[in-house]
């Protein structure tokens, strides 16, 4: 099975998509980074026409062979990134999701889409928002928290840190300093990172096993008490990859 089945059997993200898609959907719509083509092949009954936008060669032939009986798809081999829109959006699809959006283009893509838009395009998602917590764990370098895995003690509150909306253009660095108080006393030596889509006003996507798995990274151990307050410096490039996530903590005195 590859990755690309994984995602499609990934029930409540498809399902949540699904919903989206049929409420949102009109006219002249692009799927940008289609993969399998699902989301494409939702779209193709509420719009005139559908641009779907796939740059990897290993995916191509299949997504082709997946939407091959929709008259009203176009597959095009291309880096959405760069790829020049013929014709204005209504709709624009585009699920390059990853937790706080650094390791996939969606930021990138959707900042070239803006170029091609309307007044009134609508955006699928619409936003996202992402959450930091302080954490103890045994792990010492960054992972994925996917199926309960690494054991972890929370110390905090989870906080919103970070909030953007796709119907602007996005500026790719994030640089943000957080204060969280401490509700649990223990060691810290970890963050986790937790993001949200919100699909439209109305449907809003927690992590799936596909979507957005929370973020555990490292930070230098410190001791807390309850009611400390710690201070989280956290920078990256969304897009830019892992390589680009910095934190570093304090204790406020």
């Amino acid at each position: 099975m590859t990755y690309y089945d994984d995602l499609t059997k990934d029930k409540k993200r498809v399902d949540s998509f699904k919903r989206a898609i049929y409420e949102k959907t009109s006219g002249i719509t692009y799927d940008l980074g289609t993969g399998s083509g699902i989301l494409a092949q939702l779209a193709a009954s509420h719009a005139k026409k559908v641009y779907a936008l796939e740059q990897n060669p290993f995916i191509i032939k299949s997504t082709k062979k997946n939407l091959s009986k929709y008259d009203n798809i176009e597959l095009i081999k291309t880096d959405a990134s760069r790829y020049e829109f013929p014709e204005k959006a209504d709709t624009i699809i585009c699920e390059m999701l990853d937790t706080a959006l650094i390791d996939e283009e969606q930021v990138p893509v959707i900042n070239n889409a803006h170029k091609y838009i309307k007044e009134d395009t609508v955006f699928i998602p619409k936003s996202v928002y992402s959450t930091v917590e302080i954490i103890s764990t045994n792990i010492n370098h960054i992972t994925y928290y996917e199926d309960n895995i690494p054991e972890y003690i929370s110390l905090s509150d989870e906080i919103k840190y970070h909030s953007i909306s796709f119907q602007d253009v996005i500026c790719e660095k994030v640089n943000v300093e957080i204060s969280i108080n401490i509700m649990k006393a223990g060691k810290i030596n970890a963050l986790k990172i937790t993001t949200y889509t919100i699909l439209t006003d109305n449907i809003i996507l927690e992590p799936t096993p596909m979507l957005n798995p929370p973020i555990i990274v490292p930070v230098d151990c410190m001791d807390v008490d309850v009611d400390d307050e710690i201070i989280i410096n956290m920078e990256y490039i969304m897009g830019g990859g892992l390589n680009t996530l910095k934190t570093n903590i304090r204790r406020n005195k």
